[in-house]
């Protein structure tokens, strides 16, 4: 019986779904991914920040041609404030998902998404009220930025969005 009461004990200090035969630490907690203001959310798109987080990239065009679109902006890699980049390319596969949306700035900034220690960014530089276009093409400039200016995994920069160089794409650090 104290053998009995012994092993019930440690039983009852153990987590439950340990004693059920399933472990809590096989389930990967993914941070939560918020579109900016204005754009669709998740639920609307019928996908959840899990499947950001884990859908493979679609890599639309290399870095020649991406590097070369706009001669109004020369994109830059930061040092300064990175995120990682598991959270950026979950933003850009939510941008690519979004991409017949428009992307726009009015007023100087605003946000496309945010993810984990990521923030998607965009600024109007055009002199007008406002800048946009479509969320592809602001994905192909957040392509860029992880491709380019990935150090050990910690990525940011600022890219023209494809085509427009009145749009200049940041990735940033979301506490920068």
């Amino acid at each position: 019986m104290a053998r009995t009461s012994s092993l019930l004990a440690t039983l009852l200090l153990l987590p439950a779904a340990f004693i059920n035969g399933a472990s809590t630490a096989t389930k990967r907690a993914y941070p939560e991914l918020i579109p900016g203001p204005g754009l669709p959310t998740l639920a609307e798109l019928n996908l959840t920040s899990e499947a950001l987080y884990t859908m493979t990239p679609k890599l639309q065009i290399g870095d020649l041609e991406l590097a070369e679109r706009s001669d109004l902006f020369t994109n830059e890699c930061f040092t300064y404030t990175t995120a990682n980049v598991n959270d950026v390319i979950a933003c850009f596969n939510y941008l690519e998902n979004i991409g017949g949306n428009s992307c726009a700035v009015n007023g100087d900034n605003s946000q496309f998404c945010y993810a984990g220690t990521a923030q998607i960014s965009g600024s109007n530089v055009s002199g007008t009220s406002s800048a946009a276009s479509l969320c592809s093409d602001v994905a192909l400039a957040v392509e860029w930025i992880f491709t380019n200016c990935n150090v050990g995994g910690q990525v940011g920069g600022a890219a023209a969005a494809y085509g427009n160089g009145n749009l200049i794409v940041g990735v940033e650090n979301i506490n920068w």
